[in-house]
C-alpha cells in the first residue's frame, strides 16, 4: 500500500484559523496526517481493542479488523453482518469496544431487517476472538429503534461509568423525539448486558435524554466526564450539546435556539423545558458528524479540546473550552480528504492520536492524526 504522509506546519497552513487558536504564548502542536487504510466503502466509525487491533465499520454491511492503527497494517478479518438493510444513511454505523481481556466485547449499531420484517436500528454485541474473528453474542436493543434512509444516529460509546451510550435519530418522524415510549430521537444508556442501569431518569427505560434530531457523535470530556453529543440540524443550527440526565433538547420544536417546523416555542434560554446547545452553527449548517476529545499531553494547549468532523465542509473543527460560549478554535484539513464522517481517539506513542474516516463514496480512507509539541 502506498502511504500518503501530510506533515502540516499549522501556523503556515492555517494562519487565519490559528492566529487566535491557543492561549497567549502557547504554541499549537504540529500535526501529521497519515492515510493508514484506503479502498474502503463509506467507513463510518473506528474503534480499538485493548491489544491495539483496529475495527472499522463500513456502512454497506461490513466490519473490518486490522492488526493495528498504523500504515500498512494487515487485515485480519472481514465480518459481513446478516440482514443489514443499507439504504440512504442507514447501514452499519457506530462501533465501540468494551475493553475486557482476553475477550473484548464489541458493540455495533446497524440497520437491519428483523425476522418479523421490520426495519430497525439494532445494537448488537460480539466477542472479538483470535485471528480478529467476530463472534456474535446477542442483540441488546432489537425492536425499539426505527430505521430509515435518514436520521439514524447510531453513535456508540463506552462511558467512564462503563455503561453503553447510544444516540438515535428521529428516523424522519417528527413525533418520535418527544414521545416517552419511543427510543428514537434520544440518547440511550444501558448496561453491557442490555439491562437498564440504576440512575437512568425513567423507570425501566434506556432513555437518558430526548428531543434529538440526528446526533451522530458522542464524546466524554476528560476530567469532568460530561457527555457531549454532536447533532445535525435541518437547514439551520447544527449543535454541540452537553447532555444532562433527563434533558430535553427541543426537537422538533426547536433547532438550536430557534423555533422550528412551524411551532411557537421559547427556545432561546437554557431553562425548562428545553436545553440550549453549547454551540450552534447558524446558517448554513456544516453537517457536524463525529466527535472526540484529545487527552494526551502531546496536544499541548489543545489537550482536552473537542474535535468534530464535518461532511458538508469537509474539515475537522477544534472546539476550545476556554470559557462560555464554546467556540471553534481551529478549522483543519479543509478539503484535504473530502467529506469527513467519523473521528475517534486512541492512545498512541506516549500521547494519543485521532482517527478520521472519509465519506466520499469510493476509495474511502482512514486517516491518523498525530500531534507533537
Amino acid at each position: 500500500m502506498r502511504t500518503r504522509h501530510l506533515t502540516l506546519a499549522l501556523a503556515a497552513c492555517l494562519p487565519v484559523a490559528l492566529t487566535a487558536a491557543s492561549p497567549a504564548g502557547a504554541e499549537p502542536p504540529r500535526l501529521n496526517a497519515t492515510v493508514i487504510q484506503r479502498g474502503l466503502v463509506n467507513p463510518w466509525d473506528v474503534a480499538f481493542a485493548p491489544d491495539g487491533r483496529m475495527l472499522v465499520t463500513e456502512r454497506p454491511g461490513r466490519i473490518r479488523v486490522y492488526t493495528g492503527g498504523r500504515a500498512g497494517a494487515a487485515q485480519l478479518s472481514v465480518r459481513t453482518l446478516k440482514r443489514v438493510r443499507a439504504e440512504g444513511e442507514a447501514g452499519v454505523m457506530g462501533i465501540a469496544v468494551l475493553s475486557r481481556r482476553p475477550d473484548p466485547k464489541v458493540l455495533v449499531c446497524a440497520s437491519r431487517t428483523t425476522r418479523q420484517g421490520r426495519w430497525r436500528n439494532q445494537l448488537m454485541r460480539y466477542r472479538l476472538g483470535d485471528g480478529g474473528r467476530l463472534h456474535f453474542e446477542r442483540v441488546l436493543i432489537g425492536d425499539r429503534i426505527r430505521a430509515n434512509t435518514i436520521h439514524d444516529g447510531c453513535a456508540v460509546q463506552i462511558g467512564p461509568d462503563r455503561k453503553v451510550w447510544l444516540s438515535t435519530g428521529d428516523a424522519g418522524d417528527l413525533s418520535l423525539p418527544q414521545r416517552g415510549d419511543s427510543y428514537n430521537g434520544k440518547i440511550l444508556r444501558i448496561n453491557p448486558d442490555g439491562s437498564i442501569p440504576a440512575g437512568n431518569p425513567g423507570t425501566g427505560t434506556a432513555v437518558w435524554s430526548r428531543g434529538h434530531r440526528n446526533p451522530q457523535g458522542i464524546a466524554f470530556r476528560p476530567g469532568s466526564g460530561d457527555v457531549y453529543a454532536v447533532e445535525h440540524g435541518p437547514d439551520v443550527n447544527d449543535e454541540v450539546n452537553r447532555i444532562v440526565r433527563g434533558g430535553n433538547y427541543g426537537w422538533p420544536y426547536c433547532a438550536g435556539t430557534r423555533p422550528a417546523n412551524g411551532f411557537s416555542r421559547d427556545c432561546s434560554r437554557d431553562s425548562s423545558p428545553y436545553r440550549a446547545p453549547r454551540w450552534q452553527s447558524g446558517a448554513p449548517t456544516l453537517a457536524t458528524s463525529g466527535a472526540a476529545f484529545t487527552r494526551g499531553s502531546n496536544w499541548g494547549p489543545w489537550r482536552n479540546d473537542l474535535f468534530v468532523s464535518t461532511l458538508k465542509e469537509s474539515d475537522l473543527r477544534r472546539f476550545a473550552f476556554d470559557g462560555p460560549p464554546l467556540r471553534i478554535g481551529s478549522t483543519l484539513y479543509n478539503g484535504s480528504f473530502g467529506r469527513l464522517r467519523g473521528v475517534s481517539r486512541r492512545s498512541w506513542k506516549g500521547g494519543d492520536a485521532l482517527f478520521l474516516t472519509t465519506s466520499n463514496g469510493s476509495n474511502d480512507r482512514v486517516v491518523r492524526i498525530t500531534a507533537r509539541r
